[in-house]
């Protein structure tokens, strides 16, 4: 059996029409793997950003296991086995077609081919667009059908800056995404890191820092989602055309989602709020029954090495952290975790907890850039925004899942250090700093420091 793993960049679970989006962003996604495989509704990934969180397909571990929870890491353990090598070394034909061995070497580990369509342009990094991607994809799927292959491709769209091509900019809004009387973008402009973002919005066509509707941009967001949708239903097309769709598995998930303005956060992946950590995760393979499945029970994007090998029956090395998900869809079992646990380790640094009952807390450990509370608790069940902080309400749970992380985090750690609080530990003063010289090419450092004393709140380093 082949095997394709598909990964779709900055991607919300909740913006995909198959996980119940009120816009039809995902058709092909919806017919072609959610109709014809199994939906998981609890995927929570376990770090975040982008390179732990591809860290993680790849090697079955979390951050806190493999010591990748964020961009400035130093390199993989060469020792840590990966999914690809371990496919080369049962006869699999590897290949990625990615940017991201620009970012990290190891990403390229046990692959035999790996294709990057804009290796000669490194500033087009996260900006290579899905067609770049399927020029690569589709010929290699076409070349190499009669071989059995595994191939990680990964679309990048969804990220900023939310550029889709231009038959997909009205499609999700109608209106004057320029109204000086709209002024739901108010608060970003209010924000220490509104110049970062002023960059990113200024580069959206064709309104650029015009732009005053937080909803154009939403619908920016959206049209990437449509495009890559397209381009991802061209691909499993493709598999239809050379006649290995009967004989390829299919997994399609995220690294993470994107804040949109919840919590007051915009356009970035530096919590661990809903939003951000709950991602799609769509299985297919031949002979799956039932087919269009949805499974409700907690698991995280460290299965999916596991599940895999799990389908092809190969052996998993006792390195992977994750469960294979295979009982869950063959129905043998109805319960995955009994918690999971996500970190970030980007603009802040937070980790959380999240129950079967429904029960979600965070502690911030650093927080970066933004004001947050020091303990969160939420009732998903009851509260699935996470607009209610149940913290002093509740405090007896919240003292509760506050332990429990710090004993699991204590089993997975052992005696070596925390390496979000070891990332974190300088996280503040670099941001800041950055901060501090965007506000000084806006000739606007008065605001700065206002917004930097803002910050501060005493003893918050002794809790």
């Amino acid at each position: 059996m082949n095997v394709v793993l598909i990964v779709l960049d900055t991607t919300r679970a909740d913006h995909l029409s198959c996980y119940g989006y009120r816009r039809k962003t995902s058709p092909n996604i919806d017919k072609l793997l959610a109709d014809k495989g199994v939906l998981f509704l609890n995927d929570h990934q376990t770090n975040v950003p982008t390179q732990p969180g591809h860290t993680s397909f790849l090697t079955g571990q979390r951050g806190e296991t493999s010591g990748i929870v964020s961009h400035q890491d130093p390199a993989l353990d060469d020792n840590i086995p990966v999914l690809p090598e371990i496919l080369a070394k049962h006869g699999y034909k590897t290949c990625a077609v990615s940017t991201l061995y620009s970012m990290r070497k190891w990403f390229a580990r046990g692959f035999q081919y790996y294709m990057n369509p804009v290796a000669g342009n490194p500033i087009r990094l996260q900006q290579v667009d899905a067609d770049e991607i399927n020029d690569m994809a589709i010929p290699w799927i076409k070349q190499n059908r009669e071989k059995k292959f595994f191939m990680y491709v990964h679309y990048w769209d969804p990220h900023t800056i939310y550029n889709p091509p231009a038959k997909y900019k009205s499609l999700y809004y109608k209106g004057d995404p320029t109204d000086p009387n709209n002024r739901s973008l108010e608060p970003l402009k209010k924000q220490i890191v509104w110049p970062f973002q002023r960059k990113l919005l200024m580069r959206i066509e064709p309104y650029g820092e015009k732009i005053t509707d937080l909803e154009y941009v939403i619908a920016q967001y959206d049209g990437e989602i449509n495009y890559v949708d397209e381009k991802v239903g061209e691909l499993l097309n493709t598999l239809e055309e050379v006649d290995v769709a009967d004989d390829t598995m299919v997994v399609l998930t995220s690294d993470h989602g994107e804040a949109l303005g919840e919590h007051n956060m915009f356009f970035e992946h530096g919590d661990v709020y809903e939003h951000t950590i709950r991602v799609p995760l769509i299985i297919k393979f031949p002979q799956m029954i039932p087919e269009g499945k949805k499974i409700d029970a907690l698991v995280q994007g460290i299965d999916i090495p596991a599940t895999i090998l799990d389908v092809l029956g190969i052996p998993k090395p006792e390195e992977f952290e994750g469960m294979s998900l295979l009982p869950l869809i063959n129905g043998e079992k109805e319960e995955g975790y009994s918690e999971s646990y996500t970190s970030v380790c980007h603009w802040s640094a937070k980790r959380t907890i999240i129950t079967k009952e429904g029960w979600k807390l965070i502690r911030t450990i650093e927080p970066g850039v933004w004001k947050t509370p020091i303990i969160e608790l939420f009732n998903l069940k009851k509260d699935p925004e996470e607009k209610h902080n149940l913290a002093n309400q509740e405090k007896d749970i919240a003292y509760q899942l506050d332990a429990q992380m710090s004993r699991w985090l204590q089993s997975k750690l052992g005696p070596r250090p925390d390496p979000v609080r070891l990332v974190s530990k300088d996280m503040r003063n670099k941001y800041l700093k950055q901060r501090e010289k965007e506000w000084r090419e806006l000739g606007d450092i008065a605001t700065y420091e206002e917004l930097r004393k803002s910050l501060d709140y005493p003893g918050y380093y002794d809790l």
